[in-house]
């Protein structure tokens, strides 16, 4: 065994430009929120500004894995990308990687049939334009 030798897996991690709709599962039923794909070795996660964090859900069961505080600094969209893939993808893969991908799998089947059997059927979220933000000078007045 080697000491003091730390090994890493390689880690397939994808944070999507493209806003999408979610839904959450709250305690009211499903939630419609809009934030970003975050996919890691082809898990699918949430990333959703709530206030000042970003919620961490998993997509299909729409259960909440976190909350992570989001700097006041973050002001483009740019920024926002680049937070989501060091920070939140980042967090992601150290959860995966303390509990085991199997683990985290079967607490995901878990989580969803909780969820379906609350609140039935999650809708089908879909992409929202966000071509605006990327913008230099956009006409949308607020």
């Amino acid at each position: 065994m080697l000491e003091g030798v730390l090994i890493l897996k390689q880690v397939e991690v994808m944070v999507s430009p493209d806003a999408e709709e979610f839904y959450l599962a709250c305690s009211t039923g499903w939630v419609k929120v809009i934030g970003h794909l975050i996919e890691v070795d082809g898990l699918q996660f949430s990333a959703v500004p709530i206030k000042d964090f970003i919620r961490v859900s998993e997509v299909e069961s729409g259960a909440k894995l976190f909350d992570i505080f989001a700097p006041e600094t973050i002001e483009s969209y740019e920024e926002t990308l680049m937070f989501l893939e060091i920070n939140v993808a980042a967090n992601i893969v150290m959860l995966i990687e303390k509990a085991g991908i199997k683990k985290v799998q079967n607490q995901i089947n878990l989580m969803k049939e909780a969820a379906f059997s609350k609140h039935g059927q999650k809708p089908t979220g879909q992409k929202v334009d966000t071509e605006w933000m990327k913008a230099d000078i956009s006409d949308v007045l607020n």
